[in-house]
């Protein structure tokens, strides 16, 4: 059975995800409502979940 990545295609994509992981986080202001009443996720208007986009893409880099 042949591996599914070669270990320079797994290197780049831990590279990948290591240069998305340096953004800066950002935590959800107090005022932001990023749930409805009922406890569903709704938009963010406090910019949290765009800060937090280089989180996303490394987790998407990391997939495999």
């Amino acid at each position: 059975m042949q591996p599914k990545y070669t270990y320079e295609q797994l290197l780049e994509k831990i590279v990948r995800a290591k240069v998305h992981l340096e953004g800066r986080t950002v935590a959800h202001k107090a005022t932001c409502a990023s749930e409805d009443l009922t406890g569903h996720p709704c938009p963010c208007n406090c910019g949290a979940d765009e800060a937090n986009r280089p989180v996303e893409r490394a987790l998407e880099a990391l997939k495999l």
